[in-house]
C-alpha cells in the first residue's frame, strides 16, 4: 500500500465509537499485526501485546514485564521506567500481565513525549538487557540470599497477592476448570514456584513469545500515522523476520461437575468463613454477541440484592453475601457465583440452591423491563468509557485481546450493531434460552474451608526467659569467614590501576588521596561533593549531563571517605571518590561522563554562583532536621573528633562543625570568591593527588580500561604519593545542643584501642543492660553500645531523659561485671557478634568494601585474627573488660542533642550548652 510502505493492508472501515477509522495493517517482513485508530483525540496512546501463554506457576511472563522494564540496549539505565514516571507528560504509563496476554500501553497529548516513549517502549520489548544481565531476572524475578531467604520483586509481591483467601479461592477454580490449558497456571506466579524458574527457562521463554509476529500494536489518536509507521518499520520490524510458528493457546475440555476441595490457614478459623465458587463457561469469545448478552443477564439478574436471581438465593440464607464475576477476554470465558460467609453444610447447598432459583426464573420468563434497563446501561457505558483508563490505553488492550483470539485487532472496537441485534432479540426469549443453556451444565466447584495450620498440640505460654531454639547456632556453625579474591595492581597513565574478576555489573571507582589537604579546605571538598549535580560543564547544561549519566550509567557519585586504617599508628586515609555503577558495554562512555562531572563542570559564573546559593540553603536545612531526626550519630560524631583524627575530619565534614561552616559561607555570600576557591581545590587535588583507580569487571573489561585511562581526563603525571591525612586533635569537652524536637539524644563516647573481643562486650551492654534499663523502663526508643577503631561509646535515640539516662550509663559497668555468664550466654553473645561480620553485601557495596580493605591495609588474616578472638571470649574475660569499663567511661566525654528543658534541667554535665 502506497501509504504505508512496508505494511499490507487488511482492511480500513470507520467506527463510530471511537469517532474515526480502524485501518488493520500486516508487516510485511515480520509478520505483526498493526491497527489504527485515526480520530480528533489529543491524548494520544500506543500499546503492544503479545501472547503470553504460561505453562507452569513460576510467573515467568510477570517477571518478564518487569524485566523488560529494566533497561533496553539503548536505554542502558536501571530504572527507565521509573524516570519516565518523574519526566514524562504521560497520561498513562503502565504495563500489565493477563492470563494469555502481557500489554504494554502508554498514552501521552505530547507528540515529543510520544515518540519519545515509543522508542522507549519498543527498545524494552525487543532488546531488553535482562537477557544479558541475569542481575535483573535476580531482581524482579527471585533470588536466594546468603541465609537462604528467598527474594525479589514479583515474589515478594505475589507473597502479599495470594495470602488473601479470595485470591486462593480463585486460582483453585481456575485450576479446576482449565487443568490442560494455560489458563490453570497462576499468571502471576505462586511463590511456592516462582523458584523454580531458572535464567535459561526465562530466556528461552522470553525468545518465544516476545517476537513480531507474536504480537499487536495499536497506534491512536490525531497523530501522523505514516511516521509512526516508517519509524517502527526502519527502527524494528524489518529487522525481525518472522519465525516458523507462533505459540498457540489450546481450548480446554470442558469439566462440568469437578469438585474441589480447599482448606485456608489461618490461626483464628471461624466456621462462618467458608466460601463456595460456582463456574460455568459461557460459549466461545468469538461469540461477541452472546457474551455480551451474559453481561446483560447477569447484571439484569444479579446486580442488586433486590435482581430476582440474587434475592432469591439469598433468601435461602446460605451465607452472608453472593458475589458475581465474568470474564469475556478470555478464549473459554467464564461465570462465577461465589458464596461468603457460609458454614461447610450450607455451602454444599449452594449448587443445588442455583439450580432452584435458576427455574423458577425460568417458569416466569426474565421480566423484559429489568433486561432493557440492564442492556441500556451496558450501551451507554460502552460510549461513555467510564473509569480511569484512557480510552487509547483501553483500545490497545482490547486490539491485542481481539487480535490473540481470532486475529482480528477491531473485533472489541465494534460494539454498536451488537446493542441493536440484542434489542431485537429481546422480546422473543433470546436471554430466556441463554439464562437456560448457561445454567444446563453442573458447575464446577470449589469449598473453601477455613483451617488451622498444623502444629503441635498446646498453646504457647510467653515467658520473660532466653529464647530456646530447636537448633540453636553454636560458634561451630560460624566457619571461617569468606576469603577476599586477589587483586591485580599496576602503573597507568599516571593512576594506580586495582583490578578485581566480577561478572555481571562493572563498579569502576576512583580515589584521589586527600592526605596533602589542610584540614581548614576539607570542608570546600565536601561541599563540592554536593554541588556537582547542580553545575553545567564545558559541554552540556546540568540536566542534559545528569540525564545522559543517568542513560549510560546505573549508579554515580561522588563523596568523601574517611577510614582509619590497620597500619602501624592507626594513620587516617582521606579519599575524594567517585563510583560509578554500570554495564560493561558502557565503560567508554562511563570513563567519558565521570570525566566530564568531575573535571570540567563549570564552578565560576552566575549558573554557579546560583547553584551554590541552591545547595547551601537545602544543605542547612536538612542538616537542621537530621540533628533532630539523627541526633545521636551528630552527637557520636562530634564527641569521638577528640580522640582521632577521623572522628575529627568526620566532624569537619559532616557534624556541627559543617554546619557552622555552611551558615558562615551562607552569611558571607561570596558566591564568586567560593567557586574559585572550590576551582582551585578541585585543581590541585585532581591533577596531583595521587589517584587510585578500582575496578570490578572482566578481563575484557580490564583490556577496555588500559586502551582508555590514557586519553581520558583522568590521566595526569607528576602526581604525588599519597600520605595519610593529619590534622590536631582538640581537648575534650562535655557539650550539650539543644535542638527542637522536645526527644533528646544522648552519647557517652570514650577513648579505647581497638579490639575485636570488645565487640562481645559491646552487644552485653547493649541487649542485657541498655536494652531494658535505657528502653523497657527508661522509656527511649533506642540504646546501644558501640566499639570501633580508637572509640566506643552508649548513646541513646529518642530519650525522654538526659541525666537519668547517663546515671543509667554509669551503673552499667558494675552490673555486667557482677553477672554470672553461663555457655549458652556466651555462644549467643558471640554468634550474634560475629555475624555482624558475616552480613552479606550487594556486589556494590562488596567492592566498595574490598577497597577501604586495601587502603586501609585489613588482610585476610587479620580478619581471622579477629575472628578468633571473638570466638575465644570467655566469661572471664568478659567480666574483666566489664569491670574496667567504668574507668574507660570516667576518661571520655558526654554530648547531647536535646530538648530546651531537659539540657537545661541537666546542665551542670555539661561544660558549654548551644542552640543550633
Amino acid at each position: 500500500m502506497e501509504r504505508f510502505p512496508g505494511y499490507t493492508l487488511v482492511r480500513t472501515e470507520d467506527c463510530p465509537e471511537q469517532h474515526g477509522t480502524l485501518t488493520v495493517l500486516t508487516h510485511d517482513v515480520s509478520g505483526a499485526t498493526v491497527l489504527l485508530v485515526e480520530n480528533e483525540d489529543s491524548n494520544k496512546a500506543f500499546g503492544i501485546g503479545f501472547g503470553t501463554f504460561p505453562s507452569d506457576d513460576t510467573g515467568v511472563f510477570h517477571i518478564l514485564e518487569h524485566s523488560v522494564l529494566a533497561g533496553s540496549e539503548k536505554y542502558p539505565v536501571t530504572s527507565p521506567f521509573l524516570q519516565l514516571l518523574k519526566s514524562s507528560m504521560a497520561s498513562f504509563l503502565n504495563a500489565m500481565t493477563f492470563p494469555d496476554k502481557t500489554v504494554y500501553p502508554f498514552a501521552t497529548p505530547n507528540e515529543t513525549d510520544f515518540k519519545n516513549l515509543m522508542d522507549v517502549y519498543l527498545n524494552a520489548v525487543f532488546c531488553p538487557l535482562a537477557m544479558v544481565d541475569k542481575s535483573v531476572f535476580e531482581q524482579e524475578g527471585w533470588h536466594r540470599s546468603a541465609d537462604g531467604t528467598v527474594s525479589g520483586v514479583v515474589y515478594n509481591e505475589m507473597q502479599g497477592a495470594l495470602a488473601a483467601p479470595d485470591a486462593q479461592l480463585e486460582n483453585a477454580l481456575e485450576r479446576a476448570m482449565f487443568p490442560d490449558t494455560a489458563y490453570g497456571f497462576v499468571s502471576g506466579g505462586d511463590p511456592a514456584s516462582i523458584p523454580a524458574l531458572t535464567y535459561e527457562k526465562y530466556k528461552r521463554v522470553y525468545h518465544r513469545h516476545y517476537s513480531a509476529d507474536n504480537c499487536c500494536i495499536t497506534l491512536y489518536g490525531k497523530m501522523d500515522m505514516a511516521e509512526k509507521l516508517e519509524l517502527l518499520d526502519r527502527d524494528y520490524l524489518s529487522k525481525m523476520p518472522k519465525g516458523t510458528s507462533r505459540p498457540q493457546l489450546t481450548v480446554q475440555h470442558e469439566q462440568a461437575g469437578a469438585c474441589v476441595e480447599l482448606p485456608y490457614y489461618t490461626e483464628n478459623p471461624e466456621p462462618d468463613e467458608v466460601q463456595c465458587a460456582l463456574a460455568w463457561y459461557t460459549g466461545a469469545f468469538a461469540d461477541r454477541e452472546r457474551q455480551l448478552g451474559v453481561e446483560i443477564l447477569l447484571d439484569a439478574l444479579l446486580g442488586t440484592n433486590n435482581s430476582p436471581l440474587k434475592a432469591a438465593l439469598l433468601a435461602e440464607k446460605l451465607g452472608a453475601d453472593i458475589d458475581i464475576g465474568f470474564d469475556d477476554s478470555t478464549l473459554q470465558p467464564v461465570l462465577e457465583l461465589v458464596l461468603r460467609g457460609a458454614t461447610e453444610e450450607s455451602a454444599r447447598k449452594f449448587a443445588a440452591a442455583v439450580r432452584k432459583a435458576v427455574d423458577g426464573i425460568l417458569a416466569e420468563g426474565i421480566p423484559q423491563e429489568l433486561l432493557l434497563a440492564s442492556l441500556n446501561a451496558a450501551e451507554f457505558a460502552s460510549l461513555e468509557r467510564p473509569g480511569t483508563l484512557p480510552d487509547g490505553v483501553l483500545d490497545a488492550i482490547n486490539a491485542s485481546t481481539g487480535w490473540l483470539h481470532t486475529g482480528d485487532p477491531a473485533l472489541l472496537l465494534h460494539t454498536d450493531r451488537l446493542f441493536a441485534s440484542l434489542r431485537e432479540k429481546m422480546a422473543d426469549g433470546w436471554f430466556n434460552e441463554l439464562l437456560r443453556e448457561l445454567f444446563a451444565p453442573a458447575p464446577v466447584q470449589v469449598v473453601q474451608v477455613p483451617t488451622l495450620p498444623e502444629k503441635e498440640e498446646g498453646e504457647p505460654i510467653r515467658t520473660d526467659g532466653k529464647l530456646v531454639l530447636e537448633h540453636p547456632l553454636t560458634v561451630a556453625d560460624l566457619g571461617d569467614g569468606a576469603r577476599t579474591a586477589p587483586g591485580e595492581r599496576e602503573l597507568l597513565a599516571g593512576a594506580q590501576l586495582l583490578h578485581h574478576p566480577s561478572a555481571g555489573s562493572l563498579y569502576l571507582n576512583f580515589y584521589y588521596d586527600l592526605g596533602n589537604v589542610k584540614p581548614e579546605d576539607m570542608p570546600y571538598l565536601d561541599l563540592l561533593t554536593d554541588v556537582l549535580d547542580e553545575l553545567d560543564s564545558t559541554e552540556h547544561t546540568a540536566q542534559q549531563l545528569n540525564t545522559l549519566r543517568s542513560t549510560w550509567l546505573g549508579d554515580s557519585r561522588t563523596q568523601l571517605d574517611i577510614w582509619t586504617g590497620r597500619q602501624e599508628g592507626a594513620p587516617c586515609h582521606a579519599k575524594l571518590s567517585l563510583c560509578l555503577s554500570l554495564l560493561e558495554r558502557s565503560l567508554e562512555k562511563a570513563v567519558e561522563l565521570g570525566g566530564e562531572w568531575l573535571y570540567d563542570t563549570i564552578l565560576t559564573g552566575p549558573a554557579a554562583e546560583a547553584a551554590f546559593a541552591r545547595v547551601l540553603s537545602q544543605q542547612k536545612l536538612n542538616m537542621e532536621q537530621q540533628f533532630i531526626q539523627q541526633g545521636n550519630v551528630y552527637a557520636a560524631t562530634r564527641a569521638s573528633a577528640h580522640y582521632t583524627v577521623d572522628g575529627a575530619v568526620s566532624e569537619r565534614c559532616s557534624g556541627v562543625s559543617y554546619y557552622k561552616f555552611l551558615c558562615g559561607v551562607q552569611e558571607r555570600g561570596n558566591w564568586a570568591a567560593l567557586g574559585e576557591k572550590l576551582d582551585a581545590l578541585r585543581t590541585e587535588v585532581l591533577q596531583h593527588a595521587e589517584l587510585t583507580v578500582s575496578l570490578y569487571g572482566s578481563e575484557d573489561a580490564l583490556a577496555k580500561l588500559r586502551t582508555l585511562l590514557p586519553d581520558s581526563r583522568f590521566a595526569a603525571e607528576g602526581r604525588a604519593a599519597a600520605k595519610p591525612y593529619v590534622e590536631p586533635l582538640t581537648p575534650p569537652v562535655n557539650e550539650a545542643f539543644i535542638i527542637d524536637g522536645g526527644v533528646n539524644y544522648d552519647v557517652q563516647v570514650w577513648p579505647m584501642e581497638r579490639r575485636s573481643d570488645r565487640k562481645a562486650l559491646a552487644r552485653v551492654m547493649s541487649y542485657e543492660y541498655l536494652w531494658h534499663n535505657i528502653r523497657e523502663v527508661g522509656g527511649a526508643y533506642g540504646t546501644g553500645m558501640l566499639s570501633s577503631d580508637g572509640v566506643e561509646y552508649l548513646y541513646t535515640y529518642r530519650d525522654p531523659h538526659v541525666k537519668e539516662s547517663y546515671d543509667t550509663f554509669a551503673k552499667g559497668p558494675a552490673e555486667l561485671a557482677a553477672r554470672e555468664y553461663t555457655e549458652k550466654d556466651l555462644n549467643d553473645f558471640i554468634v550474634g557478634t560475629v555475624a555482624k561480620l558475616d552480613t552479606p553485601r550487594k556486589p556494590r557495596a562488596e567492592a566498595r568494601e574490598t577497597d577501604r580493605r586495601y587502603f586501609c591495609g585489613i588482610t585476610d588474616e587479620m580478619m581471622a585474627a579477629d575472628r578468633k578472638a571473638l570466638c575465644a571470649v570467655d566469661a572471664a574475660l568478659l567480666k574483666e573488660q566489664a569491670a574496667e569499663l567504668g574507668a574507660a567511661m570516667a576518661n571520655g566525654v558526654r554530648v547531647v542533642f536535646g530538648s530546651k528543658d531537659a539540657v537545661e534541667a541537666a546542665k551542670e554535665m555539661f561544660d558549654t550548652v548551644e542552640t543550633l
